[in-house]
């Protein structure tokens, strides 16, 4: 009767044994919803192999006589069930009713769900991570600010200016370390402007004036100043130091005030360092206008008065006639004050030493006075560069020269009375010399067969004399002439070893008639040398005459010559009496004598050497003597080849014809 009611149930029902679990019935319903279709064998069918996974549920309801509801159970693929576990009697009833549509939707309805809550789940991180990224960032701008903060406070705070910033107050609301340097007060002491003025008295750095105006501009009116020097002067100890102050008030929209920032800079140093370059400036201004020489400085490239000094406009107004201040030349062009007394010329020379940097100096430089008096300046242009090494001025001072371009011109006056005196004097003193030889000549020539003996040995002593004084006065004439500046060079090129031997050669048979041995010897074949050959034949001569005049009969004479390179060297040794050796210093002196006591064969002046040094620093070469005495002396002339002191001939001579009257003359105070 119960299964007939099972049938007409709407849902499936199984009936279970409860001691087994076997499948005792199955309604219709069920059947047809699990599509079974053999229930003969229905125990067997696939469809309730779920019953398995569920036996322990089922066991513990029939056990405790409850029910028990399975939700969503897949019996069949993709399809699900709600199953009902009531106990009736010994058997178990299961409900099952399909829910498969409602699974569906509920499993849309629950993925839909669960998309949304991830998406706001999602959106919910984004929004999270977004928001912890913000606070991150936040974080990181504040510690920047108070990173930038502590930089601003450092940066405040060790800047070399004071900072003060000053409320409407007129207190000081922040003060840096340098201002508590500066002023020199401690934290605590400064706290506003009066906290200064115990300290310090306070005035112009210029004039000492009163600042009061200043303070007003700054506390009452809110005025900005720039670049104020004071001067702070400590109350106890004295010091000074001066300071440079700058304000700036700063003003809300409304235009009132908020703040002012004052700044303070220690421009002591700096300050010192002005003024004493202005005391310097005030001491050269002096020392300039004190200089009786004109000094000015141009301004390159405008060429306009940077500097002048007093003598320089007493030398305008001697000249243009015109009353001159300072003032009226500063700053001004040259060529508007200078046109009176400097021609392009000038002007030309001074763009020079602007362009190449080159000093100039322009002596004799001829001026007209107002008076019309010639002056003659020498005028020098010295270029100054600047630091990049640009002209940036030029220096220019003349020095008045006239008296010394006059006494120059009654010099060439003299010297030319001089070099007439000379002239005169030697034909004066020449002539009765030649007219003298002439006699002793014509003497020989017409009355040779009546001249006597004794006769003779009178002319010949007559000959050597005259041959004696034509040596001094050529002696003295040269001499003078070289101390006068008048000798001339002839330089012609010759071989000085092949004169040199023709000389020696020929004073050979002078010499050998006293008994004295004279060699002559050079590693040198041929030497070319530009010289004054005439100027070296006497110097030569006069060792050679000295050389025998002091030598003993049986002793000798050397004269040698050596080339070094550039240098020719000429060397004459004998072995005569030497020179002591307090009177070497002393040779070269005009009518210097070793001993005036020597006997006749050794007469002289003393003013040979002396020539011979005169001719030798002509013809630029170097002269000096070794001597020991009773054992000997050795004259050392050392000659640059090729004299630079006149322009050479192109010719190449040998020794000259006249050898023998000139051997004749030099050897003439020989006994």
């Amino acid at each position: 009767m119960i299964f007939e009611v099972y049938d007409s149930i709407p849902f499936g029902v199984v009936v279970l044994e409860s001691s087994t679990l076997k499948i005792v019935y199955l309604n219709k319903k069920v059947q047809k919803m699990l599509n079974i279709i053999d229930i003969s064998n229905y125990e067997k069918h696939e469809t309730f192999n779920f019953l398995s996974t569920y036996n322990d549920t089922i066991i513990k309801c029939s056990l405790n006589n409850k029910e028990a509801v399975l939700t969503e159970i897949e019996i069949i693929k993709n399809r699900f069930f709600t199953i009902t576990i009531s106990c009736y009697d010994n058997n178990i009833v299961l409900y099952i009713q399909e829910t498969t549509e409602e699974v569906v939707d509920n499993r849309k309805t629950i993925e839909k769900n669960k998309r949304r809550l991830e998406e706001e789940r999602r959106k919910f991180l984004n929004i999270s991570t977004e928001l912890k990224t913000k606070c991150d960032i936040i974080e990181i701008l504040r510690d920047r600010e108070k990173e930038h903060l502590m930089h601003l406070k450092d940066v405040i705070n060790n800047i070399t200016e004071g900072l003060i910033v000053v409320d409407k107050n007129g207190n000081f609301s922040m003060c840096n370390r340098a201002v508590y340097n500066i002023v020199e007060l401690q934290v605590g002491e400064l706290l506003n402007i009066n906290s200064i003025l115990k300290k310090y008295n306070i005035c112009g750095a210029k004039d000492n004036n009163d600042l009061s105006q200043a303070y007003k501009d700054v506390f009452e009116k809110f005025l900005p100043i720039i670049n104020l020097i004071a001067k702070f002067t400590d109350k106890v100890s004295g010091l000074e130091k001066f300071i440079e102050i700058n304000s700036n008030p700063i003003f809300n929209r409304a235009k009132e005030v908020m703040y002012t920032i004052i700044t303070l800079k220690d421009v002591t140093e700096a300050k010192l360092h002005e003024i004493k370059a202005e005391e310097q400036a005030y001491f050269i201004n002096n020392v300039v206008n004190t200089l009786e020489v004109p000094i000015a400085v141009l301004n390159y490239p405008d060429l306009t008065y940077k500097l002048i000094n007093k003598e320089q406009i007493e030398l305008f107004r001697n000249i243009s006639g015109k009353e001159l201040a300072l003032e009226d030349v500063i700053g001004v062009p040259i060529r508007e004050i200078n046109n009176c007394y400097l021609n392009d010329d000038m002007y030309e020379i001074i763009d020079i030493v602007g362009k190449k940097a080159k000093e100039f100096t322009l002596s004799p430089y001829r001026i007209t006075d107002r008076n019309l008096k010639e002056r003659f300046y020498k005028f020098k242009f010295v270029p100054y560069k600047d630091m990049e090494g640009k002209v940036s001025s030029i220096h220019m001072h003349g020095l008045d020269i006239t008296e010394e371009v006059n006494h120059n011109i009654e010099l060439e006056k003299i010297a030319k009375l001089k070099d007439e005196f000379f002239t005169v004097i030697s034909h004066e003193l020449r002539t009765p010399l030649t007219i003298i030889y002439s006699s002793l000549q014509l003497a020989y020539d017409i009355y040779s067969n009546e001249i006597s003996e004794n006769i003779d040995k009178t002319l010949r002593r007559i000959d050597q004399n005259c041959s004696r004084l034509l040596k001094l006065i050529n002696n003295i004439l040269d001499l003078s002439k070289a101390e006068a500046g008048f000798l001339t060079l002839n330089n012609c090129w010759f071989d000085i070893v092949s004169v040199t031997e023709g000389i020696t050669a020929s004073v050979n048979l002078y010499a050998k008639s006293k008994g004295i041995e004279l060699i002559f010897d050079t590693n040198e074949e041929e030497v070319l040398v530009c010289l004054d050959k005439e100027k070296y034949e006497r110097i030569l001569l006069n060792f050679l005459s000295n050389a025998v005049k002091f030598t003993p009969e049986g002793k000798q004479i050397l004269v040698t010559i050596e080339d070094d390179k550039n240098n020719i060297t000429l060397s004459v040794k004998d072995e005569g009496i030497g020179i002591p050796e307090d009177k070497l210093n002393y040779i070269f002196d005009r009518f210097a004598q070793v001993n005036t006591s020597l006997s006749r064969r050794a007469e002289g002046t003393g003013i040979g050497l002396s020539l011979v040094q005169k001719l030798v620093e002509y013809m630029n070469g170097d002269i000096k003597v070794k001597s020991k005495e009773g054992i000997g002396s050795e004259f050392f002339v050392r000659f640059n080849k090729i004299s630079l002191q006149s322009k050479p001939q192109l010719v190449t001579e040998t020794i000259g014809s006249n050898i023998s009257e000139k051997i004749d003359i030099e050897f003439s105070d020989i006994n």
